[in-house]
């Protein structure tokens, strides 16, 4: 008898924290990074500044000598320091390899942009040319910071950490 009590108390009590972690989906017990969302404002402030950023870097590379488009790109970033010279010239000399078998740059579309957290980004591109096209992942960063002035729309405050390119089509479904 005495233990059907503590199971009815048990039951109860299960089903006041069911309901109650229902009832405040804000209360779960996630990390609290997973619980930062930014707000409709900011994430479109967002998506225009690090879009813009890419189209930019599209337009030119569109329009002349592939240099200046990855100089601008890669301003500020850990991949435009001169120790990372070598990669960035492997990049740059690959994109303008593939120019006569490909043929001009028509046209980008937006693939997706999927955010990881408040702090990484990931955006992707297809980048058609006459002849073929690249599928084009860009990957940026921002650091954490105690300071309130520091926000999402500080011009600076994100980085580009990684940059590829794939002709495989396959890998990207």
């Amino acid at each position: 008898m005495e233990h059907q009590h503590i199971y009815k108390n048990l039951f109860g009590a299960g089903a006041v924290l069911l309901c109650f972690l229902l009832l405040f989906p804000s209360l779960r017990l996630l990390p609290v990074g997973a619980q930062t969302q930014l707000s409709d404002a900011s994430r479109e402030e967002f998506d225009t500044k690090i879009l813009g950023r890419v189209e930019a870097f599209f337009d030119t590379l569109k329009r002349g000598p592939s240099a200046p488009a990855f100089d601008e790109l890669l301003r500020g970033s850990p991949l435009g320091v001169p120790e990372a010279a070598t990669q960035k010239d492997a990049l740059r000399t690959t994109i303008d390899d593939l120019a006569p078998q490909f043929g001009n740059i028509l046209a980008w579309e937006r693939l997706d942009i999927r955010r990881i957290g408040t702090h990484i980004a990931l955006v992707r591109y297809v980048l058609m040319y006459d002849n073929h096209a690249l599928v084009w992942t860009f990957t940026f960063y921002r650091k954490p910071s105690s300071t309130p002035s520091i926000t999402i729309s500080t011009p600076n405050s994100w980085v580009l950490i990684e940059l590829h390119f794939d002709t495989d089509m396959k890998k990207q479904l």
